[in-house]
């Protein structure tokens, strides 16, 4: 026998499961890599995301942990995920953090040096001279 409040509980959490899947989704092709714990990494696309989950394309016979990470190539963050369905090559998964790498500061081209820095170290009259060490006797 089902009591009231077990079935409005139920309807409660379908009611908020279907709501988080109406989240707004992004349709992207980015292209991906699946971070495993063991080092890993797995060639993949995203194919939609939203702030709660994306949609991946993996290998049909791929098997995949329950949860691990993704990074965007070529974006400056990585997700650590949870498998939450798997049909066929795509695989949706449930995002429960996501991370902001460090990104490098790019080197800047020579011409933006200063002056001093253009020819090299040691070439600088700041940095001193270094006298021969072969007399003339």
């Amino acid at each position: 026998m089902t009591d009231a409040r077990d079935m409005d509980a139920a309807t409660s959490a379908d009611l908020m499961f279907r709501n988080a899947r109406r989240e707004e989704r992004k349709e992207t092709n980015w292209i991906a890599k699946i971070r495993l714990f063991d080092g890993r990494e797995i060639a993949t696309s995203v194919k939609d995301i939203s702030a709660s989950g994306a949609r991946l394309s993996v290998p049909e016979g791929m098997e995949l942990p329950e949860r691990f990470m993704f990074r965007v190539i070529g974006r400056d963050f990585v997700c650590a995920v949870k498998v939450a369905w798997r049909r066929g090559s795509h695989v949706g998964v449930r995002i429960e953090r996501v991370g902001k790498l460090e990104t490098k500061p790019a080197a800047l081209p020579v011409a933006a040096l200063p002056e001093e820095e253009k020819a090299g170290p040691g070439s600088s009259d700041l940095m001193g001279r270094r006298g021969s060490r072969i007399s003339s006797c």
